[in-house]
C-alpha cells in the first residue's frame, strides 16, 4: 500500500510540474515582430560593346585548285530516250536476297564505309522530259530520281535510279532499262 502511495504521489507531483505553468503563470506579452525591409538593388549598368561585321578571310579564286567538270558519259545519249513501245518496262526487285556470293556484298571505301552504285539511265537538257521517265521508273518500283547537272554554260538534268548496296542488283536490271529506252545506261559510284 505505501509504495502505491508513493507511486500516486509521484504522479501528482509530475501533473503539478506539468500544469502548474498552464494554470497559474500568466503569460509574458509577444514582442512585436518586426521584419527589415528589404530595397531592391539600383538596376545594373551594362555598357554594350559596338557591333561590328565580322572579319571574313576571303579566298582568292586564282589560289583554288579547278575542279574538272566531267562531260556526259559516253553511250548516254543527250535526249535520245525514244521509248520501245513493243516491251514493257521490268518492275523492281526489292525484296532481300539471301548473298550467294562475295561478289554480291556490298563494297567498303577505306573508311570502313559501305559504298553505292547507281545506274545513270539518260542525260536530257529538258527537266520536263527527265522527270517524266524519273516518274515512269518510279511507278515501276524503282527508286529513280533527277539530278541537275551543269556543263559549261548547259543546264543537264541526270535520270539515276540508286542508290544501291548491291551493284550487281543494278547490272542485273541494266539491259532490260537499255533496250526498253533505247539508251546505254552507265552504272557509277554514288556521291553525295
Amino acid at each position: 500500500m505505501v509504495k502505491q502511495r508513493i507511486v500516486g504521489f509521484i504522479v501528482l507531483g509530475a501533473l503539478a510540474v506539468i500544469f502548474w505553468p498552464i494554470v497559474f503563470v500568466s503569460p509574458e506579452p509577444e514582442q512585436e515582430l518586426v521584419l527589415p525591409i528589404f530595397e531592391m538593388p539600383e538596376r545594373p549598368v551594362v555598357a554594350m560593346s559596338e557591333r561590328r561585321e565580322p572579319v571574313l578571310e576571303r579566298v582568292d579564286r586564282s589560289r583554288l585548285p579547278s575542279i574538272e567538270r566531267t562531260a556526259p558519259s559516253e553511250g548516254v545519249g543527250i535526249d535520245e530516250v525514244t521509248i520501245n513501245p513493243s516491251l514493257e518496262l521490268i518492275a523492281a526487285d526489292t525484296a532481300p536476297r539471301s548473298q550467294d556470293s562475295s561478289r554480291q556484298r556490298a563494297d567498303f571505301d577505306g573508311q570502313g564505309l559501305p559504298i553505292s552504285w547507281e545506274l545513270q539511265v539518260a542525260t536530257l537538257s529538258v527537266a520536263t522530259r527527265a522527270e517524266e521517265i524519273a516518274a515512269e521508273l518510279r511507278n515501276k518500283g524503282h527508286k529513280a530520281y533527277v539530278s541537275p547537272v551543269t556543263i559549261g554554260t548547259q543546264q543537264l538534268f541526270r535520270v539515276r535510279i540508286g542508290p544501291n548496296l548491291q551493284r550487281q542488283r543494278l547490272i542485273e536490271i541494266q539491259p532490260d532499262i537499255d533496250a526498253y529506252f533505247g539508251v546505254e545506261s552507265t552504272i557509277i559510284k554514288f556521291e553525295v
